[in-house]
């Protein structure tokens, strides 16, 4: 039984229209649906994007900005690195320590 909640923040707005998703089939995965119900579907129209869609991928970072956050990224990645192999070496030298 469903029931109709309704929410003080519900603006009423559809973030993704989930009404055409169906279930994926068990044995033949990546054979698109229109090719297993044998009816094609009519596309759907191409949505008009502005020109300031993506917004985030316009943030103009300049090359000496990018080279920063990813050595920072890289700086990050490799004490976590660094971490796991001192863990794994201090259980290989708990081991040779007691066999």
């Amino acid at each position: 039984m469903k029931k109709n909640r309704i929410y003080d923040d519900d603006d009423g707005r559809t973030i993704a229209d989930m009404s055409d998703i169906g279930r994926q089939p068990l044995f033949l995965p990546r054979l698109p649906e229109n090719r297993r119900r044998g009816a094609a579907r009519p596309a759907a129209p191409a949505p008009k994007t502005p020109e300031n869609d993506r917004p985030w991928e316009q943030t103009g970072l300049t090359k000496e900005e990018r080279l920063w956050y990813t050595l920072g990224a890289l700086k990050a990645a490799l004490l976590i690195a660094l971490a796991f192999i001192g863990g794994l070496g201090l259980i290989v030298l708990l081991f040779a320590l007691a066999g």
